[in-house]
């Protein structure tokens, strides 16, 4: 299977966005209706998902407990995760707040499953 399939079924009606990227290109695989209708802000969450992913290496030292799985922002509507992929590259995926997941399943799937795009 691939990404968002994958994720459709982990976390069903509470995914609300995915988005695959490299340094210089960012792709929206999948947004719920309305996540849609929301003002576009892609490009500046792109620029700073490729600031933090360099910064993977600072992280790792400073916490000094092996590599980073991703990074979570918690917003009163969404919680946004990023998983760093090799070569300046990674996952986007925003659930809604009150999802309950299987966490090491979760982060395993996004870190893992190929992504069904060509960025």
């Amino acid at each position: 299977m691939s990404l968002v399939p994958s994720l459709r079924d982990e976390v069903g009606d509470n995914l609300r966005a995915v988005a695959a990227y490299r340094e210089d290109t960012c792709k929206i695989l999948y947004e719920r209706p309305d996540v849609q209708s929301k003002p576009r802000v892609i490009d500046r969450i792109h620029q700073e998902l490729v600031m933090e992913g360099l910064g993977t290496e600072h992280l790792e030292d400073v916490f000094d407990v092996g590599r980073l799985n991703c990074t979570v922002h918690s917003f009163e509507e969404a919680m946004c995760f990023h998983f760093v992929r090799p070569n300046i590259s990674g996952v986007f995926v925003s659930i809604d707040p009150d999802s309950l997941l299987a966490m090491r399943e979760f982060v395993d799937l996004c870190k893992t499953e190929p992504i069904d795009s060509t960025l």
